[in-house]
């Protein structure tokens, strides 16, 4: 007899019944899909609790469930610190396709780390960049025997700028215990950990030096610390090769504090001390760069330079607006990076305003106005004509929609989804789509968005290079949210959009490190003032993740700063971004600028990028909503 399909929570009772009996259910009986979450969730519980028989019998039940694997895995991670080798090793055969398997691998391993199970640890070593188990495999090489090859492979993981873990600590102490720590690699490492601004590693290094290194050593931090001293006569003044390094360090820490000053003490130690071509080479990149973004450009630029110098050289000159060497600079860098749509908006800025109507201004424009980018936009808005998008066709191929939702990573990814284990799911999508083909991610992103899940449709597409398939990169979400806030607000729709777009991704749930929630990133403390001035009920964190509520506040608060800032967006978004009073000192600094130059120059780049994705954002949220937006109105053209 086969059984019609259940519904409601009946239905999940009944299959609860039979299991709490230790009854099989009847031959043939069909569960529906949602009774199987139910029960998957019902199984994790009891496995939590302790209830052992009764999770056995739920995965019993959910053998052809996609999410057994997930079962497998939790069964075994509940008893990962007694697991015997050949149940971990037939799960990891059984389910060598789910993406948490190798990182319960990792797990494992750690914990023999941890218990000093040398030999076991390694039997089932797998080769890997964590620094974590390269320091336990190489105590467990010590501890068994070999410790000639675990001594010889230390340097490695010990010269590096960066503390290492916990775990490596004992291996480092009886490698230096034994000997093997010279003063050079101290001062190797002394370098790198300064290169990184990692004061405090550099201290503890201090302690290393006992020969005749150790007055560099000190010499290198306390230049470090205080560059001005680099200035003053020292050990330094000695030419040697300590003192070079020691030199360089401290001249290039002073630049970026007092670049007359730098330059000074550079001009003397060239004389004195005999630094090598790329040595000097640097250090005089870091001294002409300084001075030019204090305004002090070089009367003669040296005859080769890198490629970062170039760039930075150009940055400088766009800061003052000294749009001749804009374009020197920007011609001086390699193709490559010349052809880069950003230098190529300036250049084409430059040769305008440095040759009137400047004729290879308007072909430099229009190389790049088609293109769907920030830039390309810019360029476009320059010469008069409307922005593209550029879209693909859209594309529609059952046959390949249909097979790519027989594969086990996707039914997987969409149930884990439908339980609420968004972390799994994201794993599943990340470990799959490198290995699908174009066409399957393009159909894996919608289906991402099909189902809810439209931050992931993003991230679908992003990942899988789908440049050009626009309607999943900018997908038109939480409409109805969005068209009510604009309406209350006044608030472009397409603006709105694209903000949430950067803020969030269109993730509901979103949370942030600094504790802002929801599409629009809202901290509640900014929500609760937005909705003290309109009059409503101060929000809970948790109301934040509310949608409608999210976007009505979010779009309240944008609307504010339109207001203050004279309805320019850029403005706008850099303060929704990085504060009001960042972005009024920015104003005063910036006054009498070209809106396109102060967005370049904002002083941090994640508010700098955030302004120009939000601009590019709405032009593309313009045409898919058919509400065209300028690039830059006219009263958005200059900093006032």
């Amino acid at each position: 007899m086969r059984y019609l399909p259940w519904s409601g929570r009946s239905a999940v009772l009944l299959v609860l019944g039979y299991l709490l009996l230790g009854a099989a259910l009847p031959a043939g009986a069909i569960v529906p899909q949602e009774q199987k979450r139910e029960l998957y969730r019902q199984a994790i519980g009891h496995l939590h609790a302790g209830r052992a028989p009764a999770f056995r019998q739920a995965r019993t039940a959910l053998d052809d469930y996609p999410l057994a694997p997930y079962l497998d895995y939790y069964e075994v991670e509940s008893r990962l610190g007694r697991i015997s080798d050949a149940d971990m090793l037939a799960f990891q055969s059984r389910h060598a396709d789910l993406p948490v398997t190798p990182l319960l691998h990792r797990r494992w391993l750690k914990m023999m780390g941890a218990r000093n199970d040398w030999a076991r640890l390694l039997a089932h070593y797998q080769e890997t960049a964590d620094p974590e188990l390269r320091c336990y495999r190489l105590r467990a090489l010590q501890a068994t025997g070999d410790r000639a090859a675990a001594m010889e492979a230390v340097p490695e993981l010990w010269t590096v700028g960066r503390s290492q873990p916990k775990a490596c600590d004992p291996l480092f102490e009886s490698w230096i215990r034994g000997g093997h720590l010279t003063e050079t690699m101290a001062w190797e490492r002394m370098q790198l950990a300064l290169r990184a601004d990692q004061r405090q590693l550099a201290r503890y290094l201090l302690r290393f030096f006992d020969g005749p290194l150790k007055p560099w050593a000190r010499a290198l931090y306390d230049v470090h610390v205080d560059p001005q001293s680099v200035s003053r006569r020292g050990i330094w003044s000695r030419d040697e090769s300590a003192a070079r390094v020691v030199i360089a360090h401290g001249i290039r820490r002073l630049a970026a504090q007092n670049a007359a000053a730098a330059s000074a003490a550079w001009q003397r130690y060239q004389d004195s001390h005999a630094f090598s071509d790329e040595a000097a080479r640097e250090v005089s990149e870091a001294v002409v760069l300084a001075m030019a973004r204090a305004g002090d450009f070089p009367s003669r630029a040296p005859a080769l330079v890198s490629a970062g110098f170039a760039e930075g050289m150009a940055d400088a000159a766009l800061a003052v607006e000294n749009w001749k060497a804009v374009a020197e600079w920007i011609e001086r860098m390699p193709q490559d990076r010349r052809n880069d749509l950003r230098w190529q908006y300036w250049l084409g800025r430059a040769l305008q305003q440095s040759q009137l109507q400047s004729e290879r201004a308007t072909q430099t424009w229009k190389a790049i106005a088609d293109e769907r980018h920030y830039y390309g936009f810019l360029a476009a808005s320059r010469l008069g004509q409307p922005t593209r998008l550029n879209a693909a066709a859209e594309r529609n191929d059952p046959t390949i929609r249909a097979r790519l939702e027989t594969l086990p990573p996707v039914q997987r990814a969409l149930e884990l989804y439908a339980v609420g284990d968004l972390v799994n799911a994201r794993r599943e999508w990340f470990a799959l789509v490198p290995r699908l083909t174009t066409d399957e991610r393009f159909y894996a992103a919608r289906l991402a968005n099909e189902i809810g899940w439209v931050n992931q449709g993003i991230a679908i597409a992003n990942q899988g290079e789908l440049r050009d398939d626009v309607a999943l990169r900018f997908p038109v979400a939480y409409t109805d949210a969005f068209l009510r806030t604009s309406q209350i607000t006044s608030v472009p729709k397409p603006f709105l959009m694209a903000v949430a777009r950067q803020e969030s991704a269109f993730d509901p749930k979103a949370r942030s490190h600094a504790n802002a929630h929801g599409l629009m990133q809202l901290l509640t403390p900014t929500a609760s003032h937005v909705a003290r001035r309109a009059g409503l009920a101060e929000p809970t964190a948790f109301q934040l993740y509310d949608p409608a509520t999210n976007v009505e506040l979010g779009g309240r608060h944008l609307a504010r700063l339109l207001e203050r800032y004279e309805n320019r967006r850029p403005v706008a978004a850099a303060a929704y971004n990085a504060g009001e009073g960042r972005v009024d000192r920015w104003l005063r600094n910036g006054a009498g600028r070209p809106m396109d130059v102060w967005i370049e120059t904002i002083p941090f780049r994640e508010t700098r990028d955030y302004v120009k994705n939000v601009l590019a954002g709405t032009q593309v949220y313009g045409h898919l909503l058919q509400s065209p937006q300028p690039v830059l109105g006219p009263h958005e053209t200059q900093i006032n």
